[in-house]
């Protein structure tokens, strides 16, 4: 288990959230009075890299019309130096850039940053042996469990933004297939980070008659909805004759031993559409205690932001009101 124990311990570096594991890198080359290619489409958390290729010295400078803008400026003052810079999460359009000492030569850049968006992660059935009120842990081991399984797990929404602070309750079968049906064995509720990531801590569940290798799980981020869904693991022989399973809901394995001990990751993205936008403290209704949270916040943060415009202001006062007294969908 050393080998897994170290990459483990590295997790926190290789897997951080959303936006480096599905960001991309784009290298662009600076080569005399051009930049190649001149012209590419981003997604934001993309990260670009210029780098010096030839020609004499250049820069990397944001702005149109050989005029900075401010956003970003980079020296490539040597052959193979280097500039990184890195799509903010709320960029959109165009951003053109140029090379200072050569706009003149027409030495000039555009990034295109495109819409995103994730595709929601497929649901799958609860089957019959979720129990509510699991107690939060995130290590469902016992001494002695094997093989051990290390999964890393993210949540996003469907801008694929992170979720913070998301639910996420976990059951299974131990590594015989049984499952604990009086007590927790193997069952237990964590939240995710502020970047929408975890780590879950338990064993690798064992064949359930008829069934393949399965994990249950609910996730719920700020929205009154509860997604629920299966994980399953790939190369298992049963996965073909298991009517539920399927491969979109496959973990991706980083590592795994001689004694079966795994590391592997899984990305949910879930709808976090708010149904019920002046439910503030998500009990189902919208009541005195949102408008409470509301006046607390107003014109203050976005913590009482029930129109989705990113402040508490009037508007959302009035929305809430017309809400008041309603019980959420």
């Amino acid at each position: 288990m050393n080998r897994i124990a170290a990459v483990v311990a590295g997790l926190s570096l290789a897997f951080v959230g959303h936006s480096e594991s599905l960001a991309e890198t784009h290298t662009v080359l600076a080569n005399n009075t051009a930049f190649t290619p001149d012209h590419i489409e981003v997604s934001p958390g993309d990260t670009i890299v210029w780098q010096y290729n030839s020609g004499y010295p250049h820069s990397v400078t944001s702005g149109d019309s050989c005029t900075a803008d401010g956003l970003f400026n980079g020296e490539l003052p040597n052959f193979g130096d280097t500039f990184s810079w890195q799509v903010p999460l709320d960029a959109s359009g165009e951003i053109p850039y140029f090379c200072m000492p050569h706009c003149g030569n027409g030495m000039t850049g555009h990034l295109m940053v495109i819409d995103s968006s994730c595709e929601l992660t497929r649901p799958d059935i609860e089957g019959p042996y979720w129990i509510p009120g699991s107690p939060q842990r995130s290590n469902l081991r016992d001494p002695g469990d094997s093989p051990l399984l290390d999964l890393a797990l993210s949540v996003v929404d469907q801008d694929c933004l992170p979720v913070a602070g998301a639910w996420i309750d976990i059951w299974h079968a131990d590594a015989d297939g049984e499952y604990d049906k009086k007590g927790w064995g193997y069952r237990g509720h964590h939240f995710a980070d502020p970047e929408g990531s975890s780590l879950l801590e338990t064993v690798v569940p064992g064949l359930y008659p008829g069934r393949t290798s399965h994990i249950h799980v609910k996730v719920q981020g700020n929205s009154a909805s509860i997604f629920t869904t299966q994980l399953y693991f790939p190369d298992v022989p049963q996965n073909d004759d298991d009517f539920f399973y399927h491969p979109d809901l496959e973990v991706t394995v980083l590592d795994e031993d001689v004694d079966g001990n795994m590391l592997a990751e899984f990305q949910f993205v879930i709808d976090d559409t708010n149904a019920c936008p002046g439910d503030l403290d998500f009990d189902g209704e919208v009541g005195v205690n949102d408008l409470l949270l509301l006046l607390a916040a107003y014109q203050q943060n976005d913590e009482g932001d029930c129109d989705g415009d990113g402040d508490t202001d009037v508007d959302d006062v009035l929305l809430l009101l017309n809400l008041y007294g309603t019980t959420c969908p």
